[in-house]
């Protein structure tokens, strides 16, 4: 590992010396491998190009991110900055390796490159998972090593999705809707508990002091919470849209601005104003803390697929499918 280390720490610092200039560009690639910037990407799919597509989107996205993370704290590796051997651009409290931002990006643009099949996508996405990735090295928080990794996961998402999403698809239509719902509540709950079960194997082996003060979140369940109650949100929200508000993606150009426009405002109305609400009853690192990030993202995500949907009918935004 530490000729992997000094290796990427020769590339870093080459990225290095041409910051300050770059660092705003940078810092707006990284933007696009977050999470923040999916909830608008996703719902802008699943509302106004093809709500199937969108659907499985985010489920690829939820289930790399997970995948990731769980990585990540069964590793507990340190971060490029957190040696003291280059400068740290941008600031994070999790661990290093994998690359979330790289295998989010490569499972998110390589699905819709496979999924439409349009040569300029495939050269946009591409430019995005290289951009991103090279962003995430330029600003000291991952080696190089962290990025292949990422990728890795990243691909071995895609060719997971593709090959079986048809056949479980099939099945998973053919449930009826209590039986989905129920399913998707116990596929969170076990994503919770893989998680649980990863921060119990590491108990044993705390950060070593000389970087400890860094990784101040790396051990906490917080994102497995946030990635379970989404995750619950969105399959129990496509099965209720799916039997009490089907609608159209189709329609006007000002219908489709309409629905993202206040689709947005509500996932906005929910991640942001749920988070202030909760904060007043408990604080983020309790049980109730982590129940209650559950059912905000649960909430964001269940407005995003089925809520939003049902309104867009209402309003005739939208046309029943």
């Amino acid at each position: 590992m530490d000729a992997l280390q000094e290796f990427s720490f020769i590339i870093i610092r080459a990225l290095q010396t041409l910051s300050p200039g770059l660092d705003g560009v940078m810092k707006f690639f990284s933007f696009l491998g977050r999470v923040e910037f999916y909830l608008l990407l996703v719902p802008l799919i699943y509302w106004t190009i093809n709500a199937s597509l969108g659907m499985r989107l985010l489920l690829v996205l939820v289930s790399t991110d997970f995948l990731g993370m769980a990585f990540k704290q069964l590793f507990h590796q340190p971060r490029p900055y957190w040696l003291g051997e280059v400068k740290g651009l941008a600031t994070e409290t999790s661990y290093g390796i994998p690359s979330t931002h790289s295998s989010d990006s490569l499972a998110v643009w390589g699905y819709l490159a496979f999924q439409l099949k349009r040569n300029w996508l495939s050269i946009l996405g591409g430019l995005l998972v290289f951009f991103i990735a090279l962003s995430r090295l330029y600003l000291g928080v991952h080696f190089l090593h962290d990025v292949l990794f990422g990728w890795l996961i990243g691909g071995i998402m895609i060719y997971v999705f593709l090959k079986s999403e048809a056949r479980v698809g099939a099945w998973w239509r053919a449930q009826g809707l209590g039986v989905q719902i129920l399913l998707g509540f116990a596929i969170s709950a076990a994503m919770v508990l893989v998680g649980l079960l990863v921060l119990v194997s590491i108990a044993g082996t705390p950060d070593p002091e000389e970087w400890a003060g860094f990784s101040t979140q790396a051990r906490t369940p917080t994102h497995h919470f946030t990635l379970a109650g989404g995750f619950f949100g969105a399959v129990s929200g496509y099965a209720l849209m799916r039997k009490f508000a089907r609608f159209q993606t189709a329609g006007s150009v000002g219908q489709r601005i309409g629905r993202y426009l206040l689709g947005m405002a509500g996932v906005l109305a929910f991640y942001i104003g749920l988070d202030l609400t909760f904060a007043i009853v408990a604080a983020d690192e309790t049980l109730l803390g982590y129940l209650l990030r559950y059912i905000r993202y649960g909430t964001a995500t269940l407005w995003l697929t089925f809520l939003a949907p049902w309104i867009f009918l209402k309003l005739k935004l939208a046309k029943p499918l």
